[in-house]
């Protein structure tokens, strides 16, 4: 019971900033077509009180209050169209409701009479409420000030109306602002019982997503990431800044794998997936391409400084210390670049730096770059 009251008090606490912040955005776009609706109901009844009040001869008064009353929730509906804010689509509410209450109020002084059609008015307002996705903290504050503000209204006039009338007219909106509250209640719960629902299932979605793009073995992303992904993730983090790109591979990896066994080359490709992703942080990406070829992009300066320091945490892998006792492990790379807001054609720059690296495998020199677009490294 605790923790249903817990949900239904507030529309936006999850006791979790991630997901308050997501349910925000849920909550603004209901709220605000809460609020219009509420509107078009209120602009509904206040052309039947003005057709009401021409046909029935029933007073300038209550043609005035329908039209000015109108001109609100005309007001309110095109508002809310352009507020962005959940408190201030809320405030737009609350003000519909309140100024609407106290013209039925001034309309019942200002003829003398708390008749059945007005009454009916105020409790149409009351049920009106739960159109707008309040929870019953913002609920219990709309009803306690709208319903305050009625009957203060109704009784700053001692003998003014029936006390039969008044009597009634209160027992009636206590009955309504229960109903309400329950509803609002009940209501808040279940909205947010979906929202933690949906948020779950969008992130499980966008976890398999990733999971879906990344390389099982060395974490690198893989070429699905390449072409679905990063066209996106480079135009947030590189523009105005030069585009390194590299491919990279180990030299005769096959006789690696074939000297010392599968798990072995397997535990190298995994340490050069852990310490190139952690060396390129957020401005670069490290990209299977399969087997043992790579590709970098990255948005820093000194690609090949970067390679060369993640080269050298290879050094201590008790693997890669077994494979050297019997030969050289080495490393090649080509390089090109290009400036963002150039035309970025992915395939011609893993060309020109494909065509590099295959450049410096023929060159084999190690430790060194034998050109500005090739370089070597002994792992």
């Amino acid at each position: 019971m605790k923790t249903y009251l817990a949900d239904a008090w507030s529309a936006t606490d999850f006791r979790s900033k991630e997901l308050d912040g997501y349910a925000e955005i849920q909550l603004c776009a209901d709220v605000r077509q809460g609020v219009q609706v509420m509107a078009l109901l209120s602009l509904g009844m206040q052309i039947c009180m003005a057709v009401f009040a021409v046909y029935a001869e029933a007073g300038s008064s209550y043609l005035y209050t329908a039209l000015t009353l109108s001109t609100l929730s005309l007001h309110v509906l095109i508002s809310a169209k352009y507020v962005e804010d959940i408190k201030a689509l809320q405030m737009l509410g609350m003000v519909l409701l309140m100024v609407t209450a106290l013209a039925l109020s001034f309309l019942a002084h200002r003829t003398g009479d708390l008749h059945v059609g007005m009454i009916a008015g105020v409790i149409l307002l009351f049920i009106s409420i739960p159109l707008v996705p309040w929870a019953l903290r913002e609920a219990t504050i709309v009803i306690g000030l709208t319903y305050g503000l009625l009957i203060a209204s109704l009784m700053s006039v001692p003998g003014r109306f029936e006390s039969e009338a008044l009597v009634s007219l209160q027992l009636m909106l206590a009955g309504a602002a229960i109903i309400v509250c329950v509803v609002i209640a009940r209501n808040t719960f279940i909205r947010k019982q979906d929202i933690r629902t949906q948020f779950d299932l969008e992130r499980a979605h966008k976890e398999m997503e990733i999971l879906s793009m990344k390389d099982h073995l060395t974490g690198a992303w893989n070429r699905r990431f390449l072409d679905h992904q990063f066209p996106k993730e480079i135009e947030k983090c590189c523009k105005g800044k030069t585009l390194h790109v590299a491919v990279l591979d180990i030299d005769d990896f096959k006789g690696i794998n074939d000297r010392f066994g599968h798990h072995v080359g397997d535990d190298i490709l995994r340490g050069i997936g852990e310490n190139f992703i952690d060396m390129l942080g957020k401005d670069g990406w490290l990209i299977r391409l399969g087997g043992d070829e790579f590709q970098i992009f990255y948005c820093g300066d000194d690609l090949k400084g970067l390679i060369g320091i993640a080269v050298e945490k290879l050094h201590d892998m008790p693997e890669v210390e077994g494979v050297k006792r019997e030969r050289t492990i080495t490393l090649s790379a080509g390089f090109t670049s290009a400036r963002y807001g150039e035309s970025l054609d992915l395939d011609a720059l893993y060309k020109a730096a494909d065509e590099a690296l295959y450049s410096s495998k023929q060159s084999r020199t190690e430790n060194i770059a034998v050109s500005r677009r090739t370089g070597s490294w002994r792992i």
